[in-house]
């Protein structure tokens, strides 16, 4: 079982029945395999609060379509909608034209407890870039937590094909509720149970056997953004949209 995190890749995403992520799995069971980071469950949970500025800043870039765009995160993983996150990730999610960019920085409870307090603690390495631009983003913005994202994953990952990574993601769900320890529950369904989003990772060129697995599967291709559409979802108006 392997675990990789890919900074600099390309992301296709489909929404799919289950009966397609099954017949999908059986293609690929000889060739993919559960991440490991999953502990000898088919998946675990992961957990985001994103950051915005009052008037949607990183919002209205992916509306706008723009090719150069950001999102920042807190993000933990969680292997029951119960238990207590071990640690939680800085994130900044990155789209520079048609890649897709992400970097990390693992920060204490304090910390998480800060952001979402609206207090940047200032505890960190000098040479820790992440935290750095966040800290720019944070001033110059007044970031605030304006939605929390919780799903349902099952990775998977290649020795056969090492640039390639397959997810399943099933029951998005989002929430204005930020505590980092509970109230998952008041999460609300973005979509139907019965879809699977789908997403299709790789670095450099994808390998023409999955191409022809996907197509076989018949997936519908789609834009799908967690964060945009859970926004949209749990504000009922957004300020200087409408």
């Amino acid at each position: 079982m392997l675990h990789r995190t890919f900074t600099n890749r390309y992301e296709v995403k489909y929404l799919a029945t289950h009966d397609q992520v099954t017949y999908l799995k059986g293609r690929l069971e000889n060739l993919f395999s559960t991440d490991e980071n999953t502990n000898g469950m088919d998946g675990y949970y992961n957990h985001s609060i994103y950051f915005d500025s009052p008037r949607y800043y990183f919002y209205r870039e992916k509306q706008e379509g723009l090719l150069l765009r950001m999102k920042p995160r807190l993000r933990t993983h969680l292997q029951t909608l119960d238990s207590s996150p071990s640690q939680w990730f800085l994130e900044l999610k990155g789209r520079y034209d048609k890649t897709v960019q992400k970097r990390r920085s693992l920060i204490d409870r304090s910390s998480a407890d800060g952001l979402i307090s609206g207090i940047f603690n200032h505890n960190y390495s000098n040479t820790d870039e992440t935290m750095r631009e966040f800290e720019y983003m944070w001033a110059r913005l007044s970031l605030r937590p304006s939605v929390s994202v919780l799903y349902y994953r099952e990775p998977f990952n290649s020795e056969f094909f090492p640039n390639v990574r397959i997810t399943f993601d099933y029951r998005i769900s989002g929430s204005l509720n930020f505590s980092l320890t509970g109230a998952r529950s008041q999460h609300e369904l973005l979509n139907s149970p019965t879809d699977v989003l789908v997403e299709l990772k790789y670095t450099e060129s994808i390998p023409r056997l999955i191409i022809d697995l996907f197509r076989e599967a018949e997936m519908r291709q789609v834009t799908f953004s967690k964060y945009a559409l859970c926004l949209e979802s749990c504000v009922e108006k957004i300020p200087a949209l409408s």
